[in-house]
């Protein structure tokens, strides 16, 4: 981890500190490499979705992949009537594992975006964890799936070990990220 957190001191740094988008999408796609390279995953097969509050309701607002940031609004309420793992993830403030994302109910509607050019896959695998600000503040939710038609081709499972790596993660990139959104994201 002390790579990454070189090159997010890096990307602070030639940004002068300051919160911009363009500091916003580097960051994200400074940590987002690393993710998809330590855990063998592509890169639309990480998330990050941060907490924000829109007329006195929670939402979380897709801020990678970077299509979502760039689209404006990608955002849903917390409390949504289909539930979500992002939205428990930040209900119990705990990280999720689940091997068999695509048989439980989950909000899929961004499983059937383009990304990149490619056609949506389910969701098959799927790491959730809180991405802490600081104690106690609590900012998003960091998710790392494995896509694919079926269970078999989005193999392997994530393991318990895998998940803890993810929640330290989520741990030590936060504060980089508060540094980098803009007021107004």
């Amino acid at each position: 981890m002390p790579d990454l957190e070189a090159q997010l001191d890096a990307v602070s740094r030639s940004h002068k500190g300051q919160a911009t988008p363009a500091a916003l999408e580097e960051t994200l796609s400074c940590i987002v490499g690393h993710i998809a390279r330590l855990f063998e995953v592509s890169l639309d097969e990480v998330a990050i979705l941060l907490r924000r509050h829109r007329g006195g309701n929670e939402v979380l607002r897709f801020a990678y992949p970077l299509e979502f940031l760039r689209a404006g609004q990608t955002e849903f309420p917390v409390k949504a009537t289909k539930p979500s793992i992002a939205g428990r993830t930040l209900g119990s403030r705990e990280p999720i594992l689940v091997n068999r994302a695509a048989a439980e109910r989950h909000l899929d509607a961004f499983e059937k975006i383009l990304i990149h050019g490619r056609a949506g896959l389910p969701i098959q695998r799927l790491m959730s964890a809180p991405i802490w600000g600081g104690p106690g503040n609590l900012i998003g939710v960091l998710q790392v799936s494995r896509k694919g038609k079926t269970l078999e081709e989005a193999s392997p499972e994530f393991t318990p070990e895998e998940l803890a790596e993810v929640a330290t993660i989520g741990q030590q990139v936060g504060p980089y990220m508060l540094r980098a959104i803009p007021r107004d994201f």
